[in-house]
Formats: C-alpha cells, sequence, structure tokens
C-alpha cells in the first residue's frame, strides 16, 4: 500500500472516530481530526520528515509522532490495531457511512446494540432510532435514506478503480499460453462511471477451460459459481471468440442491449472492423463510450468522431486548489504539473472565506495569492496562472466574499458545500441565483452528489442548465472520479442550449490534475465536442473569454 498523505490521514482520522466510539474524551479525538487535516494537506509526504520536524508541524504532538513513526514501519500503528480488535467490523462500518458518525454509531451500538448496517436499517424500519436521544424522527430518516443508499451501492465500483483491476488482470493472463488476445468490454469499454462488473473479451482455443485459468492467477478468485477479483472483490465475465469472430464479438459484448437492437446481428460476422458494422446498417459510427442507447444516433448524424473531446485537446486546467486552501502542493508545485503535461494555463481556485473546514481564504490570503501569483507569472514563458476562486454559493443563492473582491478574478467557480439537505424547488432557486451573480464563470459540481458515497441533492436540471445559456455561465464536468458532475446524460441538453463545458478535476493535489482524463472519458459518452469544452480553448483565446466576462459584469 502507498503510504501518501491522505491514506495517513484517513488512518489517523479512524483511529479518532474509534477512540470517540469507546468514550475517550473529545479533546483527545478532535486532536486527532486536527492531526489528520493538517496531514491530508501537508505540502510534502509526512513520512519524509524526521521525528524532531514532524514534531514541528503544527497540529502533530510527540504521542501522535509515536504512530506515524509505526505507520512507517509497517503500515499501521498500535492503538488503531488495538481499537478495530475490539469493535465490531460492522460498527466500523457504520462510522463511515457518511451521514452517519462516530456520535451516532454509538448510541446505536451502545444503547440498541447495532454491530451491522443490517440491523441499523431494521431499527429505522422498526422506528427503533428517533427515541434515542438527540435522534427524533427526521434523524431516523435520514439514517434510514443513507442506509438505503449504502445498500444500493453494494457491490459496485469507479471506472477509476475498476480500471485498475481490469489492468492487473490484463498484465497477469495476458502472456498465458491460452490467452491469444484479451480486451476490456461492455461497462468497461463504454466508460461507465459506475460499474457492478468487469468484462473482458478473449481469443482462445476450442479447448479453453476458465477454471484452469482463474487457477493460474492471483488476481482472481471463484465464489459461488463467481469469478471475481482478489482486490475489489468484484464479479469478472469473459467472453470466448476465436480469431475470425473477434470484432463482431467485442461489438456484441460492448454495447447496451437497447444499442444493438439497431444493428443487424447478421452484419456482425465476417467484419474487419466495427466502422463497417455501422456502415452496412446506413448508420453513422458511434464511438464505444457512447454505445449506451440513448440517442446517440441522432447525435452523431452528421457529426464525424474525430470532433469528440480527446485527452490530446486540452489546454489548460481549471478548479484547482493549492496550500491556501485545503490543498497538499503549493501554487508553484501545482502549475509546474501543468507545464510538465504541456499544459498553456493553470488557474487556481481554492475555497473561499466561508469553507472554514477547507480553511478557506480570508480576504488578505486571496492578496497574498494574487502577488504570488503576480510574481510566478513573471518567471514562465508561454504559460500563464490565472486567479479564479471556488467562491462557496451561501444559503442565500449569493457568492461568498463583496463585489470588490469578486470581480477582481480572473474567473469564478460558484458551488454549493453547504446545507445539502434541500427540497429540489430550493436548491433550484439557490443555483440560479449564483448562476445570474455576472461575477460567476463556471457552476461548480451541481448537484453535489459523491458517487457510491451521497446522493445528489435534488435540481430541475433544464431550469439550470436554461439560466446558464442566459447568463453565459460555463457548467463543470468535475472530473474527480468521485463526482462526475453534472451527470454525463445531461452535457448533451447543455450543448444543444449553447452552454459551454469545463472539464476540472478539482485537483486537490497535483497528481489529481490527471482526473482531466476521468472527465474526458465522460464527456465522450455523451459526444461533448472538443469546440464546446471551454479548456480546449488555446491561451490566448480563453484569456479574451475572462477578459470579456469581467467587462460584462462592471
Amino acid at each position: 500500500m502507498e503510504l501518501n498523505n491522505r491514506k495517513i490521514a484517513s488512518m489517523i482520522k479512524l483511529g479518532g472516530q474509534l477512540l470517540e466510539l469507546h468514550g475517550e474524551n473529545s479533546f483527545k479525538t478532535k486532536a486527532y481530526e486536527n492531526a489528520a487535516t493538517r496531514i491530508k494537506q501537508f505540502h510534502t509526504p509526512i513520512l519524509s520528515l524526521t521525528e524532531e520536524q514532524m514534531e514541528k508541524v503544527d497540529g502533530i504532538g510527540k504521542t501522535l509522532v509515536k504512530k506515524l513513526v509505526q505507520i512507517k514501519e509497517r503500515g499501521s500503528y498500535d492503538e488503531l490495531d488495538q481499537l478495530l480488535q475490539t469493535t465490531p467490523k460492522g460498527v466500523v462500518i457504520l462510522l463511515n457511512i457518511r451521514g452517519i458518525g462516530a456520535k451516532k454509531a454509538t448510541q446505536m451500538w451502545k444503547e440498541l446494540d447495532i454491530t451491522s448496517p443490517d440491523e441499523a436499517l431494521d431499527a429505522c424500519k422498526e422506528g427503533l432510532l428517533e427515541d434515542l436521544k438527540g435522534f427524533g424522527a427526521k434523524t431516523q430518516e435520514n439514517i434510514q435514506e443513507v442506509l438505503e443508499f449504502y445498500f444500493e451501492s453494494l457491490g459496485k465500483c469507479l471506472y477509476m478503480e475498476a480500471e485498475i483491476e481490469a489492468d492487473f488482470i490484463i498484465d497477469a493472463i495476458k502472456n498465458l499460453p491460452e490467452i491469444k488476445r484479451i480486451e476490456p468490454t461492455g461497462g468497461i469499454r463504454r466508460k461507465c462511471p459506475v460499474l457492478d462488473k468487469i468484462e473482458f473479451l478473449i481469443e482462445v482455443d476450442e479447448d479453453f477451460n476458465l477454471d484452469e485459468l482463474v487457477e493460474k492467477t492471483n488476481v482472481l478468485k471463484k465464489e459461488k459459481n463467481q469469478i471475481k477479483t482478489i482486490g475489489l472483490g468484484m464479479p469478472v465475465n469473459f467472453y470466448t471468440s476465436n480469431y475470425k469472430d473477434w470484432v463482431g464479438r467485442l461489438f456484441e459484448t460492448t454495447g447496451h442491449a437497447q444499442h444493438l437492437k439497431k444493428i443487424n446481428p447478421e452484419t456482425y460476422k465476417n467484419v474487419s472492423s466495427e466502422s463497417e458494422i455501422y456502415l452496412k446498417n446506413n448508420l453513422p459510427f458511434i464511438i464505444p463510450e457512447m454505445r449506451e442507447g440513448l440517442d446517440e444516433f441522432d447525435v452523431m448524424h452528421g457529426i464525424h468522431e474525430s470532433k469528440i473531446i480527446k485527452n490530446a485537446d486540452l489546454m489548460g486546467c481549471l478548479h484547482n486548489h493549492s496550500t491556501y486552501s485545503d490543498g497538499a502542493k503549493t501554487v508553484r508545485q501545482m502549475a509546474n504539473y501543468c507545464i510538465d503535461k504541456g499544459y498553456e494555463y493553470f488557474g487556481i481556485s481554492d475555497h473561499s472565506q466561508s469553507a472554514f473546514y477547507a480553511k478557506g481564504m480570508q480576504p488578505y490570503n486571496v492578496f497574498k495569492q494574487w502577488e504570488e501569483i503576480d510574481e510566478l507569472n513573471k518567471t514562465y514563458n508561454n504559460f500563464i496562472l490565472f486567479k479564479g476562486i471556488e467562491s462557496d454559493i451561501l444559503n442565500t443563492g449569493e457568492l461568498d466574499y463583496e463585489d470588490d473582491i469578486l470581480k477582481r478574478f480572473d474567473f469564478v467557480v460558484a458551488s454549493i458545500h453547504s446545507n445539502l439537505k434541500m427540497t429540489e424547488a430550493a436548491a433550484t432557486k439557490r443555483l440560479i441565483k449564483a448562476i445570474e451573480n455576472p461575477y460567476t464563470t463556471i457552476l461548480g459540481h451541481m448537484t453535489g452528489r459523491l458517487l457510491l458515497q451521497r446522493q445528489a441533492y435534488p435540481v430541475n436540471h433544464k431550469m439550470i442548465i436554461d439560466a446558464c445559456a442566459a447568463n453565459g455561465v460555463v457548467m463543470e464536468l468535475n472530473a474527480n472520479p468521485r463526482r462526475m458532475d453534472i451527470d454525463w446524460t445531461w452535457l448533451r441538453y447543455c450543448m444543444d442550449k449553447g452552454v459551454m463545458i469545463s472539464i476540472n478535476p478539482d485537483a486537490h493535489d497535483d497528481d489529481q490534475i490527471d482526473f482531466m482524463y476521468f472527465g474526458v472519458l465522460t464527456a465522450r459518452k455523451a459526444g461533448v465536442t472538443k469546440e464546446m469544452v471551454l479548456n480546449t480553448k488555446p491561451l490566448h483565446e480563453i484569456t479574451e473569454i475572462f477578459n470579456r466576462k469581467r467587462t460584462l459584469s462592471l
């Protein structure tokens, strides 16, 4: 396991939660929480420091340094191991379900002997939680909602995780003598943001034995007649083919059933390319990502596949965080990563002052960051650092900061981070108010969802996209693999309305800038064209776009 700062912070945070669960005083548990936050945001690998250097880090004392040393030596620490041994596994799971937390899990465990998510859900349905001190009917309803979402998410994984697992499997079996060829297919080839299985097409001889293949690998196992990955425990399906039928089988196993209904099965046979299949059916070529059986044939009518966004089309990166708020790297480090990738510009957009939980920037820090950016820009050739902000959308729909500050940013990403329990009407009104603010450039992660972790708050997508069109606001496709927000199924409506899309990594570390890759894959599912993506514009063009927006807002 790679012990980066985020994973170490998670271990320290879990230790604090377990201490709270077992009745430790709040001062100690708060110290663990603060230390975890500090480690996560620390600008260099915390384990690269000496013990003396660790002690000097704000929020980390001698006690926690000892735990960090143990983590460095063996990947865990004694106290955490002991706490995990004395805590039912199901209670640890409850702790980590977003919306429950240590305090509620403790009460459920100690007062109702609830030791698993299943028992917690049953208790909700029986109305047992609402009588607990500090709960009530509304809290019980909320817990039942998050537990139902948890169970709906079981057995699923993010595309990013599935891709890593698929690569492991391919590397493990591609050189085995019985495997002549292997490729991902199904949902993973369509780049679905969430998957419930990993599928492969393999070219093999007639006497191929799948059970023997599984036994030869250290990445697959068989459970109850189902092949699963060793890592995530994800189901794996293998489809077989001979050399002659390879293209047809790859096509057949890739597309959603609704997509395949448009295709004559006889045209799969004896073809040398997937393009040939579409040609035989008098249909436009559909890239694998788009084969979902929705309106892809209408979308691609008259559009060549070369117009669809590709990674190579990206010219810059917007919506990123640094050590000025809750990022792990400095502005310079983040910008240098972009320069190394060949980008022409980088937009820093740290959290605004209301996001106190994320070290949101007070005005004096904004001015300090601007000074640093000005100095850095003097050192660059053919590269620009843009001054941006991720301004919180307040409950009223107003943006964080006074207009005198907002008008001086090159661009403003407006996002909701607080009070996520809203009705559709309230959320839509709040977002539209922010969109109508003349300083809003980009609407960030529109629905606040975290895939497999937190449901989106309900919104009227059409009203919000229409408002973006009317106010010249760009829609963010947040490329963090756990967000993918706005959902790809609404990107086509954005394009129909002339709303530009910004593929943003929401990076909190320099390597997270690579999340742009996942955003491009998702945009391709909707057939998003290069011309409709803001950050495919070269430096001079995006500078003009930002300047024009600022001029109109004055």
